[in-house]
């Protein structure tokens, strides 16, 4: 399963989510994709019985379920809704079950949308993807921060928090910086300083944001962890130490 209970028990973390109307940025690189805690948040929110709304600039809908239905999270029997940033086009001919449940054109439209919703765990996988297409880092930080509000204002009436995926590289470094400082908590993916190492694909740092010091509950430990990534599963462990199967 994709519960990752091991990394959630080194967060002091029991249920595997953060706290409600909070925002966390996860970075990675071409080498060590943060992608691969997505699985994770997901499942967290389905095990909690609330929604999920993902929102990709990178991949179909159907790549989110297949990857998930490997690592054992079966999306369709919960709550998730699509949105789809990366094409535009008519989806009406796609399978009902593959469809997207909304496509972003134009951002007034998704903010309402969004406010429509119930209280959720709000995923923004490739955000930084508005870089490559011309917005201005300015613009991505408006975007990220309506749909932070927006969250904010939902967690008043159930859970919901915020979860951003960002490729981390010399095109999107001063973007990651601006959303530090708008986090509660950064999880930051990159390879081993020592080069590659045979079982582990590369090492996790987990620490606060620049907004946790608000939190009225901080229970929250920073972590240094190595991990594997296999074919269906994830693996998390202290530096040093055997891996054990989540």
């Amino acid at each position: 399963m994709a519960t990752y209970k091991s990394l959630s028990a080194s967060l002091n973390w029991p249920s595997g989510q953060p706290p409600s109307s909070t925002t966390t940025l996860i970075t990675g690189t071409l080498s060590a994709e943060g992608s691969i805690l997505i699985p994770h948040f997901t499942n967290s929110t389905f095990e909690a019985q609330t929604p999920v709304i993902l929102l990709s600039f990178r991949h179909t809908y159907n790549h989110y379920m297949h990857i998930m239905r490997k690592m054992g999270v079966h999306t369709n029997r919960h709550d998730l809704k699509f949105v789809n940033a990366l094409a535009r086009g008519d989806f009406s001919q796609l399978p009902q079950a593959t469809r997207p449940h909304f496509t972003l054109n134009e951002w007034p439209e998704f903010f309402q949308w969004l406010c429509e919703q119930p209280p959720s765990t709000v995923i923004l996988d490739g955000v930084c993807s508005l870089l490559d297409v011309g917005h201005s880092e300015n613009s991505v930080m408006q975007f990220i921060g309506s749909c932070q509000r927006i969250v904010e204002e939902k967690a008043q009436s159930g859970y919901a928090a915020l979860v951003v995926n960002v490729l981390l590289d010399e095109f999107s470094e001063s973007l990651v910086r601006s959303v530090v400082r708008r986090a509660h908590f950064l999880f930051s993916f990159e390879g081993l300083a020592s080069g590659a190492s045979s079982g582990v694909s590369g090492q996790l740092t987990v620490v606060p944001g620049h907004l946790f010091c608000q939190l009225q509950q901080r229970t929250f430990s920073p972590a240094l962890l190595h991990y594997q990534v296999s074919d269906a599963t994830v693996q998390f462990f202290s530096p040093g130490q055997s891996s054990t199967v989540l």
